[in-house]
């Protein structure tokens, strides 16, 4: 990040002093204004200097000198570009609405238009948007292909934002493992318990068994009993029907014996 800071100040230092000699264009109080603003940002006074260059704006609304020199004054009263607090958000905004304003300007002042793309790209670069830096970089290069700072900004949004997608490709990775994972341990959670679901009816069938038979045992012994019984009492009536018949053919024999023919 120190490159970045370093990069911003010695391109928006130069530019104050050298956009001097445009200043024919303008009245003499825009031109006092300007020098006064430029004198308070070379001591880093840069609330004080935001100021200056409001009021020669209200002098002239269309002076890019002065609206560039507003977004540089704003800029560097962030000193910690990854403090997102509610007044460093707006006072960044600000700053990048300005140069956006003079980045349009690429066809009447292309000099400042460049250099209104490099710092919307440190802007960019600074909250770690390197897709939008990198795109900045290279329109600053459109208009000024001699821009080396604009190029090796460019080189380095691009170096990190290629460790970035490769970050974000590992860690969906490692979450797709981690998901199969945890889709493994269901299923083998699933067929651990369905191993244990069916030892545990075995040993309820090897439980219900030995109950079981005795039951059985008695039924079957209980069944023999009331056949043994039936044969005996079958047995107990052909022998006393046997007994009649013999007694009956011996009464017969006895008085056949005795009849007189």
């Amino acid at each position: 990040m120190k490159f970045n800071h370093f990069s911003i100040f010695v391109t928006l230092l130069c530019l104050l002093f050298a956009a001097q000699p445009a200043f024919a264009e303008s009245t003499r109080k825009e031109r006092r204004g300007i020098m006064k603003g430029n004198e308070l940002y070379k001591e880093r006074n840069f609330v004080e200097s935001q100021q200056v260059y409001e009021q020669v704006l209200v002098e002239n609304p269309n002076s890019a000198v002065a609206r560039y020199n507003l977004g540089l004054s704003q800029i560097r009263q962030v000193s910690n570009p990854a403090d997102t607090t509610a007044k460093n958000k707006a006072v960044i905004e600000k700053a990048r609405k300005n140069f956006s304003d003079v980045a349009a300007l690429a066809k009447t002042k292309p000099g400042l238009a460049a250099k209104a793309n490099f710092n919307l790209g440190n802007i960019e670069f600074n909250t770690k948007n390197f897709d939008k830096a990198i795109e900045y970089y290279k329109q600053a290069l459109r208009i000024d292909p001699s821009d080396d700072k604009a190029r090796k900004n460019l080189r380095i949004a691009q170096l990190n934002l290629k460790k970035d997608q490769n970050k974000d490709k590992n860690k969906n990775q490692d979450k797709n493992k981690d998901q199969n994972k945890d889709q493994n341990q269901d299923k083998n959670k699933d067929q651990n318990k369905d191993q244990n679901k069916n030892q545990d009816q075995n040993k309820d069938k090897q439980k219900q068994q030995p109950q079981q038979q005795p039951q059985q045992q008695n039924i079957d012994q209980q069944a023999a009993a009331r056949i043994l019984q039936a044969v005996d009492n079958k047995e107990s009536q052909t022998r006393a029907k046997v007994n009649r018949a013999n007694s009956g053919k011996k009464a017969g024999e006895s008085s056949r014996n005795t009849k007189r023919w």
